[in-house]
């Protein structure tokens, strides 16, 4: 994959020709303060000014729980009796564009791709939650097999290069004990939910808590389908590091 190509349509990548969509896109992200580093984000995206026009963000009404575009809170969410997660929050909606890109990173492991999936992650966390304190970041864990299968857990790699950025360490909390089919195939959410049940154990790393003896932290993921694979995450942390804490999700999709 050549560095000098845009990761949408393959053209030539023109600095020049892209700075009018970054700064409209990094102006409609970012608050006047923190206008500088969306800037930055945005900038170093491998898109054309094209395909950043057309980058799918959620800019409309969303889900205050899930992030979801719509109403304040939707469905799903209303349903819900024992919330463990505080909130999720997503970046772009989950499209065909998305799903092959997203796809290659899984299966490749392309290194100009987990750039631009970490510089996303890192554009949504200043959009939503730069105001948290985190203790840590932490990752949906890969099973055994599928790690194996695939030789890297995506998301690990990504919340190595948020650290990084944001100076939040990164703990391994939890282990992933269930093998689970893929959600795609699996059919309808009452399905989905269930396969959760028990599927992550605790990790046996430490969370380190704050004076008060709470602790936040920041669980990532690739994508937000149900919400059923988070909440068990979240679950299982709250179970094993204490209840006075909070769990945020962030995703790239939703």
């Amino acid at each position: 994959m050549r560095n000098d190509t845009c990761l949408g349509c393959g053209g030539h990548l023109n600095e020049r020709v892209k700075e009018s969509a970054v700064r409209s896109l990094a102006g409609q992200l970012a608050s006047r303060t923190r206008y500088p580093v969306m800037y930055r984000l945005v900038a170093g995206l491998a898109l054309c000014g094209i395909c950043m026009n057309q980058l799918p963000v959620m800019f409309g009404p969303s889900c205050l729980q899930c992030g979801r575009e719509g109403s304040q809170l939707c469905s799903d969410c209303h349903n819900i009796t024992a919330e463990t997660l505080q909130s999720n929050r997503s970046l772009l909606r989950y499209n065909e564009w998305g799903k092959n890109l997203l796809s290659t990173f899984k299966y490749r492991g392309e290194e100009r791709l987990a750039d631009f999936f970490a510089k996303l992650l890192t554009i949504a966390f200043y959009r939503y939650y730069e105001a948290i304190a985190f203790d840590c970041i932490t990752t949906v864990p890969l099973h055994a097999q599928r790690l194996q299968e695939r030789g890297f857990n995506q998301v690990d790699l990504l919340a190595r290069r948020l650290s990084v950025d944001l100076g939040i360490p990164v703990r391994s909390l939890l282990v992933r004990t269930k093998m689970t089919a893929q959600l795609s195939k699996q059919a309808g959410r009452t399905a989905r939910v269930e396969s959760m049940e028990g599927a992550f154990s605790w990790a046996g790393e430490r969370v380190q808590k704050n004076v008060s003896g709470s602790y936040r932290v920041l669980l990532l993921d690739d994508i937000y389908t149900t919400g059923s694979t988070l909440r068990s995450c979240a679950k299982t942390i709250l179970a094993h590091a204490g209840p006075h804490g909070s769990i945020y999700s962030l995703t790239i999709y939703r």
